[in-house]
């Protein structure tokens, strides 16, 4: 029983760990696809003029899918873009940059929205550097850490 027992704890930190590890892997995977869709967002307003329900509709990342879903609810853009914000993650500032975002797209025309996005892209970019940073730099201390904690408890119940 004890062995069993010194297993599932060791198990249950390891897992602890890799899903901390996961958590920040996610978050760089995330700013990838802001990044990126940011791009094409300004591609396609430079060849024409799309309205944003147009451009999310072609895309296909996570903040696009959410904000389709909340379009197809409340068919305006502005409410739908507000409440895929308030499901993104606890990441306040990636949170914060896409709601400073939607006004500038809104307010400005064709070349005021390719140089929003063009800014906004950099940020998300750099945000995107540091988060792969802290990735590297901590994903591997969180696995490690989970591994001994699960040993520590092991041994402890053993």
């Amino acid at each position: 029983m004890k062995i069993f027992l010194s297993l599932s704890a060791f198990l249950f930190c390891v897992f602890c760990g890799f899903k901390k590890s996961g958590e920040l892997k996610k978050r760089v995977e995330f700013l990838k696809e802001i990044s990126v869709m940011l791009s094409n967002f300004s591609a396609e307003i430079q060849f024409g003029n799309p309205e944003l329900s147009e451009l999310f509709s072609r895309e296909n990342c996570c903040f696009a899918r959410l904000v389709n879903e909340h379009y197809a609810k409340t068919f305006d853009i502005k409410t739908a873009w507000e409440n895929a914000c308030t499901e993104l993650p606890e990441n306040a500032e990636e949170t914060a940059l896409l709601r400073e975002l939607l006004p500038a797209l809104s307010t400005s025309g064709s070349d005021g929205a390719v140089m929003a996005l063009s800014l906004y892209s950099e940020r998300f970019s750099r945000l995107e550097q540091q988060a792969n940073e802290e990735y590297l730099r901590k994903g591997k201390a969180l696995k490690q850490i989970g591994a001994l904690c699960g040993a520590a408890a092991a041994i402890l119940i053993i």
